[in-house]
């Protein structure tokens, strides 16, 4: 298929008039781009990054409905967890009261908090929820204990040593009931059992997705504890997430997923600051080693700082505001950017060096650079905007600018740098030659008057493509498509797994993240996880429904580790009923004691003030929920702010499942995300909304951030497969309506598609995975990567030979490569491990792309060419002039 006889870059009647324009007024032109420039810098000042992650999702999906009624009825999903470490416990626990009354008496900031509840209402009335067996047996335990008391305490009670004493020993009873859910029953304060920890858990006037607050709020915190421990006689303070304290300092440390939200997003933030200044630095070098100049240096670098300015101006009249996403696009822009800036240059230097006046260079460099420069911002841009099919708003909105920035990069860089080198032309015409250099046009012969081709074009192509084969094939999970192996594996295993994905988030935050330790030493010291999620219910009935299928349904809820509800604080009726007619039989029995001669003052003195108490528990009855103290209901009930809609009860669950491994979130969320549930209208309280039946049955859902971050997790996963395949059919389409030839198009794309299954392939060789951060590159890779075999193409289409389109434009498609490198490459430089593998995936491909451009699209490059020259010849009356005009490109395919 040869396809009409065109030269690709000559069709554009409106391109040559709009150069020309630029050459005839470029002051004018400069002081259009000079007035948009003041106007965006304006809109860029005026531009905030909205910190608040959940305006990012959706506000249609559940999800995000049913979290919004939890924040609405208790203040927010989650906690603040403020974590007291030291070994003495009493100063730990004076200090516990200083610090919650100062909490307290913050209202603009703290909604509640919770670090102690009083544990003698369920101390009493334990009896009524342990199995009636163990309760027998301590029975049995007692009673022998104080029958021998009594024996030895008879006056006339003669030891022969035949008997050892009677020794009470109950701990393994009392550790089986010492704590309701995981709450030790033991102290009033959320101490750990080793009384070494002490948490209080700060409730926020905000949610957890609202970070700029809680990272003001954490300032201002830090603030209070200092003074505090400057006040005389108060102990010292210190934020340190190892220091074990003593009765003179206490260590302190955050968590809680307010704290773990904070750390993740302001991590990326802070590790982008130096990455940015690195990849501007690194940028800069290499224009200046390609350019060996100056000047075309500063004009290419001011250009793309411009257009990206202009993208914030647009981003500001269009959107209003940046997000924790779309706060990075300056960065990726200015190092994709830059790549028109270096093309148009590179051509100019070239027109210069053919002898052409600057004008006329301009223009033709305008024309001849702007056709793929064109096509290549629209597929790059495209390849953005199909980002924009994502439900998750911070990349909708992200393909969005991006998308649209990439076309004002394009087109400012262009008109910028054109109306600049005119106007130095039109002060005096040697400036632009003096300024940017030229370039003169490679020699299509050799010496002895052969034309210049690249060798045994064939052979390059066989070996190439044997080496990209057994590269690309390592991608392959040879041995199945089950999940990688964690741990250290050999080269052949790694081979052996292919490219696999990495579901463990903790490979993505920084290490050592100090939120994260602290809530890995929690979940030890209590044996819980840090954040509950919710399930809401309207009223007691369906909240003792909620409870009842979790707690005895635990097989079908695997992933769950503990509910605790309302109805935690209330005694099996039937285990109750059982347990009363114990105690009323063993208070006979104390009685038919006493009678019998017994006293308490018998008893040693450490167990006297024990025997009192335990006489009150002898008195314990069995109680419903509505016997359950306020301040036990209160944890559960919504707030008195709330929405009347929003009216009812929580009941918490905690997971067993490390909520950092996303495959493991996901089956939390899954088995959690609707339950079903039966239970009795009317039992407990009688409501209007009460179904008229006497059993009913409804499915009830968990609602928090793990909830969101398990519908976030597979939307990133789905846009990673969908805008991969939308990327690539939307790259083959444009380049077919480019080149009008579907030879030609594939040929163009060679290098993209196989650079990145060679990306894979060595993925796979050095253990690196996908994961969920760096899965959002592969769309912006091949967006981006397109533009080797378009511009390589499109210059080997004006008529000249492989080698001499390598020559004239490989030099500015290299260093249009390496710019980007550098600005991926300045990303392994950060702290955060999601980043540093974006950065390194993304140098990865850009490298494959480059290699296979100058290998084996220049092999097949060559073949076509040879092509070109034995039809062109065999043509009857053709002149078969390899080297000239739009014949020559008329049978590139």
């Amino acid at each position: 298929m040869s396809g009409a006889p065109r030269n690709p870059n000559s069709h554009s009647r409106f391109a040559y008039a709009f150069a020309r324009l630029l050459v005839q007024k470029p002051g004018t032109i400069l002081a259009v781009l000079l007035t948009l420039l003041a106007v965006s810098t304006w809109a860029t000042l005026k531009l905030r990054i909205n910190s608040n992650q959940l305006d990012l999702i959706s506000q249609d999906l559940q999800e995000v409905k049913d979290v919004k009624q939890v924040i609405d009825m208790v203040g927010g999903s989650g906690f603040l967890m403020l974590a007291l470490r030291t070994t003495d416990e009493a100063a730990m626990k004076r200090t516990a009261d200083d610090i919650a009354g100062m909490l307290q008496a913050d209202k603009e900031n703290v909604r509640t908090i919770s670090y102690k509840l009083p544990v003698e209402f369920i101390q009493q009335n334990m009896v009524l929820f342990v199995k009636t067996e163990d309760l027998v047996e301590g029975k049995r335990r007692i009673m022998a204990f104080l029958e021998d008391k009594l024996r030895r305490s008879n006056p006339f009670y003669i030891d022969m040593g035949a008997t050892k004493p009677v020794e009470l020993d109950l701990q393994d009873l009392v550790d089986k009931y010492s704590s309701v859910g995981k709450k030790s029953i033991r102290d009033d304060y959320n101490i750990s059992n080793d009384k070494k920890m002490l948490l209080i858990l700060i409730k926020p006037m905000w949610d957890t997705t609202e970070i700029g607050k809680t990272k003001t709020y954490l300032d201002k915190l830090n603030a209070d504890l200092a003074a505090y421990s400057a006040q005389p006689g108060k102990v010292k303070l210190v934020e340190d997430y190892q220091l074990m304290g003593d009765a003179k300092t206490i260590a302190y440390g955050y968590t809680g997923s307010y704290k773990t939200t904070v750390d993740d997003s302001f991590a990326i933030e802070e590790s982008l600051h130096p990455v940015t200044i690195i990849a501007l630095v690194t940028i800069f070098l290499i224009t200046i080693l390609f350019f060996r100049k100056l000047a075309p240096t500063f004009i290419v670098v001011s250009g793309t700082v411009i257009g990206t300015l202009y993208t914030l101006g647009f981003t500001y009249a269009t959107v209003g505001e940046l997000n924790m996403i779309t706060s990075i696009l300056g960065g990726i822009l200015m190092g994709f950017g830059i790549d028109y800036g270096i093309h148009f240059t590179f051509r100019t230097r070239l027109e210069l060096g053919a002898g052409k006046p600057y004008d006329q260079a301009i223009i033709d460099a305008f024309v001849n650079a702007g056709r793929p420069a064109a096509v290549a911002a629209v597929v790059t841009g495209g390849s953005f905007f199909v980002l924009m099919v994502s439900e998750f708003r911070g990349f909708s909105q992200f393909g969005f600018l991006a998308g649209c920035g990439t076309l004002i990069l394009g087109i400012t860089l262009f008109v910028w740098s054109a109306a600049l080198l005119a106007l130095f032309g039109r002060i005096n015409p040697e400036w632009p030659k003096k300024l940017i250099g030229e370039m003169k046009p490679p020699p299509v012969n050799s010496t002895s008057g052969q034309e210049l081709r690249i060798p045994r074009p064939g052979l390059v192509l066989g070996v190439s493509t044997a080496a990209v084969a057994l590269i690309c094939a390592a991608a392959v999970p040879w041995a199945g498509t089950g999940e990688t192996p964690e741990g250290k594996l050999s080269f052949f295993e790694r081979v052996k797994h292919g490219v696999g994905f990495n579901y463990n988030t903790r490979a993505l935050i920084p290490d050592g993240m100090t939120s994260v330790l602290l809530q890995d030493e929690i979940n030890v010291r209590f044996n819980i996880s840090s954040d509950p999620m919710a399930i809401y219910t309207k009223d007691l009935d369906e909240a003792e429904g909620v409870y009842r299928e979790l707690t005895q349904n635990a097989h079908k809820y695997p992933s769950i580790d503990q509910v605790v509800s309302v109805f935690t604080f209330v005694p099996p009726e039937a285990t109750a009923k059982a347990n009363e007619k114990v105690l009323q039989e063993w208070k006979q029995d104390m009685a038919n004691l006493e009678a019998r001669g017994f006293s308490i003052s018998a008893l040693p003195p450490e167990m006297q003030d024990k025997a009192a108490f335990f006489m009150k528990v002898l008195d314990a009855k069995p109680f419903d929920v509505h016997g359950v103290p306020e301040n036990y209901k209160s944890q559960f009930k919504n707030l008195p702010t709330a929405h009347p809609d929003n009216h009812g009860w929580l009941t918490f669950i905690y997971s067993s499942v490390d909520l950092f491994d996303g495959q493991k979130m996901m089956q939390f969320a899954d088995e959690t995300r609707g339950i079903p549930v039966t239970y009795y209208p009317g039992r407990f309280d009688t409501n209007d909304f009460d179904p008229k039946v006497a059993e009913a049955t409804k499915e009830f859902r968990a609602a928090g951030a793990t909830q969101l971050y398990a519908k976030l997790a597979r939307i990133v996963l789905w846009d990673g497969k969908v805008t991969v395949v939308l990327t690539a059919l939307w790259i083959l389409a444009m380049h077919f309506l480019d080149f009008r030839n579907a030879k030609l198009a594939l040929a163009s794309v060679i290098p993209l598609g196989v650079g990145v299954a060679m990306m894979l392939g060595i993925m796979s060789m050095t253990g690196l995975r996908l994961n969920f951060m760096n899965i959002i590159i592969l769309p912006i890779l091949l967006g981006f990567g397109v533009s080797h075999g378009l511009y390589l193409l499109h210059r080997f289409l004006e008529g000249t030979s492989p080698l001499v389109a390598l020559r004239s434009v490989g030099a500015a498609v290299a260093s249009s490569t390496l710019t980007a490198v550098a600005g991926f490459a300045a990303l392994l430089a950060a702290a955060h491990n999601g980043l540093r593998s974006m950065g390194m995936v993304a140098c990865i491909g850009l490298i494959t792309t480059l290699i296979v451009s100058f290998t084996v699209l220049a092999a097949v490059m060559q073949l076509m060419h040879d092509r070109r020259q034995r039809e062109a010849s065999s043509g009857a009356g053709t002149s078969g002039d390899s080297g000239t005009g739009d014949q020559g490109s008329t049978k590139a395919a």
